[in-house]
């Protein structure tokens, strides 16, 4: 009788395990997702990065976004003079949006001036109302007023479409210069 009992019950526990799907509670979960958040930031180039003459460097840097019932706005990058978050930024670069080029480039100029370029891809997710993104910043070092022989740290600020809503991400001691 015993050996009948634990068969029965060793049968009820597999069915059951295996006869239930589960499906993410999506209503409970969004309303916890944040807005936007920088999810990573880094490059896969070797460095230290030359910042002049005819070898000069461009850094081109991969980032990762989520944004949740939000669309894309500006992009802000910082260059920071130093190793620690509180360094003095030397350098800004905007972008109007998470696509194209900084405010400084002139593409309609002849010839034209690109210093600076992003480029976000929407990513696959099955999460509704959230976008996933995969990211690149082409950064011309030659054109940013950069010190041979330093160490700086990079802060990007990614916005929504209106600006009401933003993600900070600070890469610490993020490249060196020769």
């Amino acid at each position: 009788m015993r050996k009948y009992i634990n068969i029965v019950l060793a049968a009820l526990v597999t069915l059951t395990m295996f006869s239930c799907t589960k499906k993410a509670d999506v209503a409970g979960i969004e309303p916890k997702l944040p807005a936007i958040k920088l999810s990573s930031f880094g490059y896969q180039q070797v460095g230290p990065f030359t910042i002049s003459g005819s070898t000069a460097n461009t850094l081109l840097i991969n980032f990762g976004a989520t944004l949740t019932n939000q669309e894309t706005g500006a992009f802000k990058l910082e260059i920071l003079d130093g190793t620690t978050a509180t360094s003095a930024v030397i350098k800004t670069i905007n972008f109007a949006s998470w696509n194209g080029y900084d405010d400084t480039s002139n593409p309609s100029a002849t010839p034209a001036v690109i210093v600076h370029t992003i480029t976000a891809t929407p990513q696959t997710t099955t999460y509704p109302n959230t976008s996933v993104l995969a990211g690149t910043i082409l950064l011309k070092l030659s054109t940013m007023g950069l010190t041979a022989g330093k160490t700086y740290s990079v802060r990007a600020t990614a916005y929504n479409k209106d600006g009401s809503q933003n993600s900070v991400f600070t890469a610490l001691s993020f490249f060196k210069t020769i």
